[in-house]
């Protein structure tokens, strides 16, 4: 069952960025069950996946933006999340991105944040944003900088020391 919540669909050459669907879950706790959600929450069980799930949804219902999960246009194969996350703690909004391990090093998840960046900047009046990594996220710090983001400073995210790298700004089309 897909939900009509006004969540804008994004085509890139070979993704579709679009709303989470309940047929994301068993990949969702396939990941959050695995060591390459330890930066982004996890290791969760199924319940708080399920609920991560949900409140995706629920943050495009309050805030008017979130996180697209995105697919291969291909295959229709659901392979990670990017949006625009500001819930409490955050000191702004924030540019995100997971990966499910199916789609590490082709490039989907810089392909998918460059969408989100761009549709950001041009429809949600946010030019220039920032991302919390953790100093030990090797892969999103790299993958941060192949985005043009540079480190800006310390912070400390719910009790966590985290960096922030800031996006370079981009002209509202």
């Amino acid at each position: 069952m897909s939900l009509d919540l006004n969540i804008p669909v994004i085509e890139t050459e070979r993704l579709r960025l679009r709303a989470p669907q309940l047929s994301d879950l068993d990949a969702m706790v396939k990941f959050f069950a695995s060591d390459r959600s330890q930066y982004v929450g996890g290791p969760r069980d199924e319940a708080t996946t399920f609920m991560s799930l949900t409140s995706r949804i629920g943050h495009w219902v309050v805030r008017g933006h979130g996180l697209w999960h995105f697919e291969e246009k291909a295959t229709g194969t659901f392979m990670g999340w990017t949006g625009v996350i500001n819930a409490p703690g955050w000191h702004e909004p924030e540019l995100g991105w997971s990966v499910m391990e199916a789609g590490e090093g082709k490039g989907y998840a810089s392909e998918a944040a460059l969408a989100a960046r761009a549709y950001a900047a041009a429809n949600f009046g946010m030019p220039q944003l920032m991302s919390y990594l953790a100093p030990a996220n090797a892969r999103s710090i790299a993958m941060a900088k192949r985005l043009g983001a540079t480190y800006e400073r310390e912070h400390q995210l719910h009790g966590k020391l985290c960096h922030v790298y800031r996006h370079p700004k981009v002209e509202a089309a």
